[in-house]
């Protein structure tokens, strides 16, 4: 298996992802942004694009380049597979179709999300979680226990729940008196709420979907090396690119 992993635009621990990249079941090729930004003939060499970036937000969103958004506009029909981690669902703040492909949105400043009004999203760092599998008979979660215990980061963001196929549920409160305002935190004003609305959010922090003949993962535990390195974790990203690639 091919497994292209994408970085940059965020701060991550790179020993502890490239420990985790050579535990993948594959040849795995390891671009940083800018030079991630590649088009569809280069992508056609992947089974499999990991995705454990956050490029477009910061300082200020920007929009994807046309090279990305072909790969995007061509995986229904090429049926490249996707593994979307952690803060890469925050990716092209701007870029609405990638919310839509990945099956949910996080928002730096309150926005529309399918033509409604939303509350910019909420974070919450080193979260003792216990996540539980919802669906045992999906290839994802083969040979995993029913139950993971991980402290990890959480997301209050939107989630499309009515688009996905569920995988993974968090005992973790989703609600704005536990997590912080990303808004302020861009303004400076680092791990703070006051002033900050947002209703509970969904428990869902695994799910899978289709767009055409491509699949995709969406894992959001995957914030520090020690989730990166648990084995449980490693099988369940190990499972689900294999899924998206059509080896299983």
């Amino acid at each position: 298996m091919r497994i292209l992993a994408i970085t940059g635009g965020h701060s991550f621990d790179r020993t502890a992802f490239a420990d985790f990249a050579e535990s993948l079941p594959g040849e795995v090729t390891w671009l940083e942004h800018p030079d991630a930004e590649i088009g569809p003939d280069q992508l056609a060499d992947f089974d499999a694009s990991l995705h454990y970036d956050m490029p477009g937000t910061l300082p200020e969103p920007y929009e994807p380049p046309d090279a990305l958004r072909a790969c995007l506009r061509d995986a229904p029909r090429t049926g490249h597979g996707y593994v979307v981690l952690h803060h890469a669902i925050a990716s092209w703040a701007t870029w609405d179709e990638w919310a839509e492909f990945v099956g949910g949105r996080y928002l730096y400043r309150p926005g529309t999300v399918r033509g409604a009004e939303r509350p910019d999203s909420g974070y919450r760092h080193a979260v003792a979680q216990r996540i539980s599998v919802v669906d045992g008979e999906h290839p994802v979660v083969a040979c995993l226990p029913t139950q993971l215990d991980l402290v990890d980061e959480t997301y209050l963001c939107e989630v499309f729940e009515d688009s996905v196929t569920p995988l993974l549920r968090t005992d973790a409160p989703m609600t704005e008196d536990v997590h912080f305002s990303t808004a302020l935190a861009m303004s400076g004003r680092r791990d703070e709420r006051a002033g900050w609305h947002h209703e509970p959010g969904s428990s869902l922090v695994g799910w899978s979907r289709t767009n055409g003949r491509s699949r995709l993962v969406y894992l959001q535990p995957g914030d520090t090396a020690a989730t990166l390195g648990d084995p449980h974790y490693r099988t369940l990203v190990a499972n689900a690119l294999t899924w998206v690639a059509r080896r299983r």
